[in-house]
């Protein structure tokens, strides 16, 4: 296993509403990839989407990943960083395979998922998403949503017709303007983030981000605790919310400067 100095735990929750869990959650230590998907469709069709999602990008992830050589994905966009065009091309095979099996079979027709995959290390993470659920990240006590969503209440916030604050209370709020495996071909939004010492790391479902505040997340982000503690206290503290919806948290940290703190890249997911 190569060395990461990233402490990483993930947890997905069905929460205290919903008879099913449509969230899927993939880590893998050996590659510094890890995934989160929030599915969406009728019957089991939003679980069948997010699980199709996650397992492909790590499908795809193995096969690419951690080799000796670097594998360029063909036809990708050659300004992008390899990072950037790897992510890309996992997210868009997984759109593909979602979409021909939403054609395929009736029960299915329609289904769709949200998705942030991220790749990386110590020094640098990139991250790709399609869909509202969120990388943040902890810097120097101050938190930041590093993704942006692709929702029609975000579309009203761009364009100042809503407040954030309004666009949280907004019953709008679930309306994607953007989801995997809707369509035949999807835009993946990618970017590239230099590391520092004591940063951290949340990716999360939508089903925190209803219950949790961005001041109570950071709070929690900021107690320098474990990963799968902090992970854990996020989805108790979005089930005593009211657990209106599936929740899905990954949580990582950077060693600090002084080296307190260094971890590994641990693979720790639960149900």
């Amino acid at each position: 296993m190569k060395e990461t100095l990233l402490e990483i735990a993930g947890k997905t929750d069905p929460g205290k509403v919903r008879e099913r869990n449509e969230d899927s959650i993939a880590l893998d230590p050996d590659l510094g990839l890890y995934v989160v998907a929030d599915g969406m469709g009728g019957h089991n069709s939003g679980e069948v989407a997010s699980g199709l999602a996650t397992d492909t990008i790590l499908k795809f992830g193995r096969e690419m990943l951690g080799g000796d050589k670097e594998i360029i994905p063909p036809g990708s966009d050659d300004t992008l960083s390899l990072r950037a065009r790897q992510i890309v091309h996992f997210i868009k095979v997984a759109n593909t395979v979602i979409y021909e099996k939403s054609k395929a079979f009736a029960k299915n027709h329609g289904m769709g998922t949200t998705v942030v995959a991220v790749l990386g290390d110590s020094k640098s993470l990139t991250v790709g998403h399609v869909g509202d659920s969120r990388l943040y990240r902890l810097r120097a006590d101050k938190l930041e949503q590093v993704t942006e969503d692709h929702s029609l209440v975000m579309d009203q916030v761009k364009s100042g017709l809503l407040t954030k604050e309004q666009a949280e209370k907004s019953n709008l709020q679930n309306i994607l303007t953007r989801a995997l495996g809707t369509e035949p071909e999807v835009l993946v939004d990618v970017q590239d983030i230099a590391v520092e010492p004591g940063d951290v790391y949340c990716i999360c479902s939508d089903g925190l981000t209803k219950m949790v505040s961005d001041e109570e997340l950071a709070s929690v982000l900021a107690e320098n605790k474990s990963p799968i503690e902090t992970v854990d206290k996020l989805i108790e503290m979005s089930n005593a919310g009211g657990g209106v919806d599936n929740v899905t948290v990954a949580v990582a940290r950077t060693p600090s400067s002084d080296g307190k703190g260094k971890g590994f890249f641990s693979r720790l997911i639960g149900g």
